[in-house]
């Protein structure tokens, strides 16, 4: 076993080579600073939908195969309303589609104003029509109808197809364009929810971290009674935020709408090792030891926990690679190499800075007012093992509760755009985000016999409870024969003729939905919610009737969420492994690491039975803050049980060792904790609910995580006998 003189020796030993090369490292540091801000700045945007899923989905490869059978799929969709439909507002309507339509990446709009329509057999140029005309040819298409009347407000709906390169600048325009006239307006679809999700990322990065950091130095400013030693403490964070994401940026990665809270997790988690390097030299400080021997003194006792805390919180976000997701990945990566760099720079750069022997004491040494580790501190013995049993028990009870559910909707808050938009799109229009069902023929598509078995399967389809509305390529031509014909279509060949009339109009919807060179057509299925029971019964329903499949990016997400519970459960068993093996190395003591994972095991059931009485789901975005608490909740029964075995080391007695381990661990912990907690709270104001979720998440982790730490690992450690310790 290394004892406290040989530690002390490498400490002194690495603080002289700092002393050394001062200047060359600073230089250094300086310089790759600058560099990775240069960096950030070549940062590019993730906002595909499709990273929820998992790496082996068969409905993205279905959507793959919808593409080639039918073309692009992308569209969007633009609802105006407007209380009256006269000349004035079809003028209106028709200025509004052509300008949309000569919008850059825009590939045809159908709408309620094209320039002309098929009037009585003859195309007629829409200025020469007039309102009453018009309202009186929509009337007949039903669901095809772009214009509805609901609650007797008029609803003007306009399908934008647009290609790959449609980004957020043609919504804008999109946008500028329905500005110009004073109408409500909506724009919905997965391409305009992926879009918009560009301006909350841009958002969130420049406004989110800067705060988070702003909380952090209020809070450690509470801990350390002084404005310079608390800038330096989370000093080294801020310089592990920078250089991950200048890396980012250089190597060409992205950044998604869950990789845009990295930075903050850098901060608040990365300061931990910041604040207890600088809570120690402070106090030695204090003692009346110099600089550099308090350098020393720090880097003896917290050098070893700050790189074991480091590593587990690095554990704790890489155990999310066992997680058969690539969406997971680059956070996973890119917060564990930035807690890594925080680490880092803690060790290298605080020493530098402080060889400069700027003035960190406490301004006010008096005592704090608010000393919350003396009532944690009552809670040692019989109290915190009936505290820690009450909490076991109602989450193992409330865990039952948890649900799985994540879909696209859910990702932003109610009084986000996107969220109004799909809501209003989803009241008016029956749905806003369309499932698919492909239907394939064994012989050509166009026959009565397979127009009567697609009605059949579509009318079965509407009497689900599941199902608001269903889009019928079929429905579509028996409207345009029922405008100008009485009864049914009599002939295959009148099905054929109607068909080839209809979609030589290449801005017909039916070109869309209908493939005569395989033989299949596509049915447009609007749910009437996006939940994982919903999506399985309409899944299920077209698997016992025969149709090809059924899939659409919910579905995508439904395949995640199905699976997230198990995977999860391996990832946090990867991560508790890993954490363990790495505590009996540095504690040197199998008992002492097993009885300081006790307090995390009990934050992670915690939170189990906290999604159940919360009604938060447990999703892709949820189980980050399991990891999170692994990794960092870990750290603070690190960090006490490395001072216990200090003073264990020199020579003090088991009760003293617990005492004294408390009286110099506790502050740091519940002013971290605090930090960790106010810190990730920022992202209540993120526009993202996956975000405000995860903010939610880690107050009870941080809570409980503290709690059982002071209170219940003490006793623990006090109730040894002592040739254990």
């Amino acid at each position: 076993m290394e004892d406290g003189y040989t530690k002390e020796n490498k400490m002194k030993k690495y603080t002289d080579f700092l002393y050394k090369m001062k200047k060359p490292l600073m230089l250094l540091i300086f310089g790759y600073t600058i560099f990775s801000l240069v960096g950030i700045f070549q940062i590019k945007l993730n906002t595909d939908f499709s990273l929820f899923s998992t790496n082996d989905s068969k409905y993205e490869d279905e959507l793959k195969d919808l593409e080639i059978s039918f073309g692009n799929l992308n569209q969007i969709i633009v609802l105006v309303e407007h209380e009256d439909f006269d000349d004035e507002v079809l003028n209106n309507l028709a200025i509004i589609q052509s300008k949309i339509l000569e919008i850059s990446n825009v590939i045809e709009v159908q709408g309620v104003a094209p320039q002309s329509i098929m009037l009585n057999g003859v195309e007629t140029d829409i200025s020469e029509i007039n309102a009453e005309t018009i309202k009186a040819y929509y009337s007949n298409f039903e669901e095809f109808s772009p214009l509805l009347i609901k609650d007797d407000i008029y609803y003007s709906i306009f399908t934008v197809f647009i290609n790959d390169e449609f980004n957020t600048n043609n919504v804008n325009s999109v946008e500028d364009i329905l500005a110009e006239h004073n109408y409500p307006s909506y724009i919905s679809g997965d391409t305009y929810n992926q879009a918009k999700i560009t301006d909350y990322i841009i958002k969130i990065l420049l406004i989110l971290p800067p705060l988070a950091l702003l909380t952090i130095l209020f809070v450690f400013r509470w801990q350390m009674k002084a404005f310079k030693p608390t800038i330096l403490s989370v000093l080294p964070a801020a310089i592990g935020s920078i250089w991950t994401l200048g890396a980012v940026g250089w190597f060409g990665n992205e950044v998604s709408m869950l990789t845009a809270v990295v930075p903050i997790f850098i901060i608040v988690i990365g300061s931990a090792d910041g604040l207890h390097f600088m809570s120690h030299f402070q106090d030695s400080i204090i003692d009346g030891n110099d600089y550099k021997k308090s350098t020393i003194k720090t880097l003896t006792i917290v050098g070893k926990p700050m790189i074991v805390t480091t590593l587990t919180s690095m554990v704790g976000f890489l155990s999310l690679l066992s997680m058969n997701t690539s969406s997971i990945y680059d956070l996973a990566v890119f917060s564990a190499i930035g807690i890594l760099v925080a680490g880092i720079a803690t060790w290298l750069v605080l020493p530098l800075i402080l060889s400069n022997e700027l003035n960190v004491l406490p301004k006010n040494q008096s005592v704090t007012k608010i000393d919350l580790s003396k009532p944690l501190k009552k809670l040692w013995g019989k109290k915190s093992l009936i505290l820690t049993s009450i909490i076991v028990i109602v989450s193992i009870f409330t865990a039952r509760y948890i649900n799985n559910e994540f879909d696209m909707l859910m990702v932003y808050k109610d009084y986000t755009e996107v969220a109004v938009n799909a809501n209003k799109v989803q009241e008016v229009n029956g749905g806003s985000i369309p499932l698919y069902i492909k239907y394939t023929f064994e012989d050509e598509t166009m026959t009565l016999d397979n127009m009567n078995e697609v009605n059949s399967f579509v009318s079965g389809l509407n009497e689900l409870a599941e199902v608001n509305k269903v889009v019928n390529p079929y429905r579509l031509l028996d409207i345009v024969y029922q405008v100008n014909n009485d009864g049914d279509i009599p002939s295959d060949m009148v099905l054929n003729f109607l068909y080839n009339n209809v979609s030589s109009d290449e801005a017909s919807p039916i070109n869309s939905l209908v493939s005569k060179t395989e033989n299949s057509i596509r049915l447009l299925v609007f749910p009437s919610n996006l939940e994982n029971d919903t999506l399985k019964v309409i899944e299920g329903y077209a698997e016992i009737n025969n149709a090809s499949y059924t899939t659409g990016v919910q579905y995508l997400m439904r395949d995640l969420n199905v699976n997230i519970s198990s995977m999860q459960i391996t990832s946090i068993f990867i991560a508790l492994g890993i954490v363990l093996v790495m505590m009996i190395i540095t504690l040197r003591s199998l008992k002492v690491a097993v009885y300081s994972l006790i307090p995390i095991v009990i934050t992670v059931v915690s939170l189990y039975g906290f999604l159940g009485i919360s009604g938060i789901a447990l999703n892709i975005t949820t189980v980050i803050i399991f990891s999170i608490t692994i990794g960092v909740g870990i750290d603070y029964a690190v960090h006490y049980s490395s001072v216990y075995k200090y003073y264990l080391n020199k020579k003090y007695s088991k009760s003293e060792a617990v005492q004294l381990a408390y009286d110099n661990s506790s502050r740091p912990i519940i002013a971290n904790a605090l930090g960790i907690s106010l810190g990730l709270s920022i992202m209540m104001f993120s526009p993202l609910n996956i975000h405000f979720n995860v903010s939610v998440l880690m107050w009870v982790s941080m809570i409980v995580s503290v709690i059982v730490t002071l209170s219940l690992l003490p006793t623990i450690l006090k109730g040894r006998r002592d040739k254990d310790a």
